[in-house]
């Protein structure tokens, strides 16, 4: 199922340029969250893998609404990537744009990434609604400060939803704070409850602080001043709201009917190739053999690069003389779908090497056509309307070869019952 477009303004508040604040902080060392337990060797050895692992499944899905932010206002803001959706902040424009694209400047914001906030939209909207023209409205904060979401709701319009619900928490569509999905911090700084303040101090300290009690700016500063606290509660802390997108993810890979997606896979590509192929000609009922001119009349002169005339319209072409060499394929056009005619196949290939087979309609699954090629020996094709008339073929089955100037067609009768073998 094709998602949803997604308008622009929608899209921009959840894909801010926090990639490289989160690049930047998150390279840091910070305390764990869960009553200042640190992780364990075993949690460290397995942040690389599951790092990777969530980085892929996070830019896959993001990859789904890449080219909805791809209009003419958007390459204006175009610039770096977040989980695979290349964006800059949609307040800057002209040379500012311009500006921020130059990678000396981005070195250089990147260097001054200071704080992360952990939320989720569980938490009351005023102090979210708050705490984002906090950050938005003031530029030194903006340039060092990122929100990060663990992840969305588990349905199929789960990121849309919430995008839509984050924007509507923005100071306006052009005056919007950075927000990051990023469920790989929050397992790896063991964060589970919300709201919490990672800063790094003037000193190059990192600090926190877990709760709403001060609001954003007055808990930075008082991070700064080295009264935070990784074990301490200030204030009301909520629940997550949203999944782990990662062990979701994870949880669906592992469970998931692989063999049965690629069955799909298969018999879906094979109805549409069905659906285009195949001219569905009547069956032989009676024996006949004739003979065909696959003749065609030139209807304009065709000339050669160095000019020389080629064909002159109007004039007759025979395709089985007009080559310098000799037509020696044969060519079967049958119905699989009737065993007589398969029969007649299998006879027909034993006596004459050089054939092709097609198939006036292909069979109903993949699967049968592999087993149709395998009872054959023989690749089977496809045929259409034009070119069963281009070959003489009105009936089938039907064995076309070649014979000095025309077409030889053999049409056997079909066999009464009990005849045959």
């Amino acid at each position: 199922m094709i998602p949803a477009a997604i308008p622009q303004q929608d899209v921009t508040a959840i894909v801010q340029r926090s990639h490289t604040i989160m690049a930047t902080a998150a390279a840091r060392s910070a305390p764990a969250w869960e009553m200042g337990q640190a992780l364990t060797p075993q949690e460290k050895a397995e942040i690389p893998a599951l790092a990777s692992q969530g980085k892929n499944i996070l830019e896959r899905y993001a990859s789904q609404y890449q080219d909805q932010s791809n209009s003419t206002e958007a390459k204006a803001w175009l610039r770096s990537h977040v989980n695979g959706v290349p964006v800059v902040p949609p307040n800057l424009h002209g040379v500012q744009a311009q500006q921020y694209v130059d990678h000396t400047l981005m070195a250089k914001q990147e260097r001054q990434a200071k704080t992360m906030v952990f939320i989720s939209m569980d938490m009351p909207k005023p102090i979210l609604r708050r705490w984002f023209a906090d950050v938005a409205n003031d530029k030194r904060l903006f340039q060092s400060t990122v929100f990060v979401l663990r992840g969305w709701p588990d349905k199929t319009t789960g990121l849309p939803d919430l995008v839509r619900e984050v924007n509507r928490l923005m100071p306006s569509m052009n005056v919007a704070a950075n927000v990051e999905i990023n469920p790989l911090l929050f397992t790896s700084h063991k964060v589970n409850v919300v709201p919490v303040i990672i800063h790094q101090t003037p000193g190059g300290q990192w600090g926190s602080i877990v709760g709403d009690q001060y609001g954003l700016p007055e808990a930075i500063h008082r991070i700064d001043g080295g009264h935070g606290s990784p074990t301490t509660i200030f204030g009301h802390t909520w629940k997550i709201a949203e999944p782990n997108m990662v062990a979701v993810f994870q949880k669906k890979i592992k469970t998931y009917d692989w063999k049965k997606a690629q069955q799909n896979a298969y018999d879906n590509a094979w109805a549409r190739t069905r659906a285009n192929m195949g001219d569905p000609l009547p069956d032989s009922r009676k024996g006949r053999y004739y003979t065909f001119n696959p003749s065609v009349v030139a209807s304009r002169t065709i000339t050669l690069p160095n000019g020389k005339v080629l064909v002159h319209k109007g004039q007759v072409i025979d395709p089985l003389t007009a080559y310098p060499f000799p037509w020696t394929q044969s060519y079967i056009v049958f119905n699989p779908a009737q065993p007589w005619q398969v029969e007649q196949v299998k006879a027909w290939v034993g006596m004459y090497p050089n054939v092709v087979l097609m198939a006036s309609e292909l069979p109903p699954s993949w699967a049968a056509e592999n087993a149709l090629v395998k009872e054959l020996q023989h690749p089977v094709y496809g045929t259409y309307p034009s070119l069963a008339a281009r070959l003489g073929v009105n009936r089938v089955p039907a064995l076309i070869q070649p014979d000095h100037d025309v077409l030889s067609i053999t049409v056997p009768k079909e066999p009464l019952p009990g005849e045959g073998g």
